[in-house]
């Protein structure tokens, strides 16, 4: 038990530090530099689009590489809200929604951590090792533990869309990593995100609130 809920206070951890932006500002900044990430990170030709505004909603449309052919759109109107919208560019007739709606009940992490008196995030912290956060990028970005695999017109098990994820900017980039179509590059991104998020983690206490403290720029290189 003890080790799980080391990790559930990791995981809150590793999603406030990178996938938190504090305000709208942030949020585009974001956007704007995972968008720009994905040329180098999935070797296409173009750089996808800016986000801009529709509505109250921050979009954009991105277009993946030329071995997966997908396209996926993009709309943010609050953390706890927004949707990405799926098609696949040879096929007009696969499309598919991630809608979250934070409307409804989610389940209450912080409350039920709180509940643990004996432990916080500085005991969290000092029992944790490698393999926690390996852990963590996993069932966050690597391999979500829901998740759906498209077995048509995309064959490819290496895929896994989450199911549960319930942040926007978790979301997309989990999908940088999802539909990059080069392996040894998955691989290393999985080494470079435990190591930048151990070394956050460690940097950090709880006293320590401030949104998004890893570096954008930080989060977005591209692995060599």
């Amino acid at each position: 038990m003890e080790n799980k809920i080391v990790r559930a206070y990791l995981m809150q951890e590793v999603i406030r530090l990178g996938f938190l932006p504090v305000n709208q500002r942030d949020q585009k900044k974001w956007l704007l530099q995972y968008s720009l990430s994905l040329k180098a990170f999935w070797e296409i030709d173009d750089y996808p689009p800016a986000p801009g505004f529709r509505g109250k909603s921050l979009t954009a449309i991105i277009n993946s590489s030329e071995h997966v052919q997908v396209e996926y759109e993009y709309a943010i109107e609050r953390v706890d809200k927004f949707t990405v919208n799926f098609m696949h560019l040879l096929n007009d007739w696969l499309i598919w929604t991630h809608d979250m709606d934070g409307g409804y009940f989610c389940f209450p992490h912080q409350s039920f951590l709180s509940s643990h008196k004996e432990y916080n995030l500085n005991l969290a912290i000092k029992k944790m090792d490698r393999k926690d956060i390996e852990s963590i990028i996993d069932t966050l970005l690597v391999h979500p533990t829901p998740h759906q695999h498209i077995k048509s017109p995309i064959d490819n098990h290496e895929i896994r869309m989450g199911g549960g994820i319930t942040n926007p900017f978790l979301y997309l980039f989990h999908l940088r990593i999802q539909l990059c179509p080069i392996l040894e590059r998955r691989v290393a991104e999985k080494a470079r995100l435990i190591d930048l998020f151990e070394v956050a983690i460690k940097n950090n206490s709880a006293a320590v609130k401030n949104s998004a403290v890893v570096k954008i720029s930080d989060l977005m290189k591209v692995p060599s």
